[in-house]
């Protein structure tokens, strides 16, 4: 029950702050929505930041938990990790929440700096090094072109699949909306991206020979 209750909770405060924003959302209207005494949140939570942050905390564990790959994937084929670590994270991008959550960042961030920093360690810096490592991984398979930087790629990878269809959901516009549209969208825009980060078959074909 307890851990009902946390979730509940959780839940309530991510909705809310997503819908109000944070300084609009107070303790009282989370107690009154989740339907617990207010002491009950202040017991888990000792206040509106800490429980906010902790909303944070766990949708970036959500999100780093939901896209990183099994590691003998990994292992086996990285750019088919990479791959499907990318579209994964199209889905996680645009739920609701994590747009409702980004608004609110957008708009009340400047006010609450603390916020931000605690979002970029737990949600954003996570998800950049994940990319990173797969990006990496495929480095040291011999597939990524000698020419691209992989801390550059890896952005640049991450900035062309996530951030066009997360800033059109932000703007409120329905882009992606089905599985087929985001499939054929990966698959156009990787296509794009990979013919200029790997080496080509014959350049790969050559380096084997010598």
């Amino acid at each position: 029950m307890s851990e009902e209750l946390d979730a509940l909770i959780l839940q309530t405060a991510v909705h809310l702050f997503g819908e109000k924003g944070y300084a609009a959302t107070s303790m009282e209207q989370i107690a009154a929505v989740a339907q617990v005494g207010k002491q009950t949140i202040y017991r888990r939570h000792a206040s509106k930041e800490i429980l906010f942050k902790t909303v944070i905390t766990e949708l970036g564990q959500s999100l780093l938990g939901a896209a990183a790959p099994p590691e003998d994937m990994v292992s086996a084929d990285p750019l088919l990790a990479l791959r499907q670590t990318m579209r994964m994270l199209i889905d996680l991008v645009l739920q609701p929440d994590t747009i409702a959550l980004s608004r609110t960042f957008i708009a009340e961030g400047w006010r609450f700096p603390d916020l931000v920093e605690h979002a970029g360690a737990h949600v954003f810096e996570p998800l950049e090094k994940l990319t990173f490592k797969l990006l990496g991984e495929v480095e040291k398979a011999g597939l990524l072109n000698r020419t691209c930087g992989c801390e550059e790629t890896s952005r640049m990878l991450s900035a062309l699949l996530l951030s066009w269809p997360h800033q059109q959901r932000l703007f409120g516009r329905m882009v992606l909306a089905t599985p087929q549209e985001r499939d054929q969208y990966l698959e156009q825009t990787w296509n794009a991206v990979m013919s200029g980060i790997l080496v080509s078959p014959q350049a790969s074909t050559a380096e084997t020979s010598r």
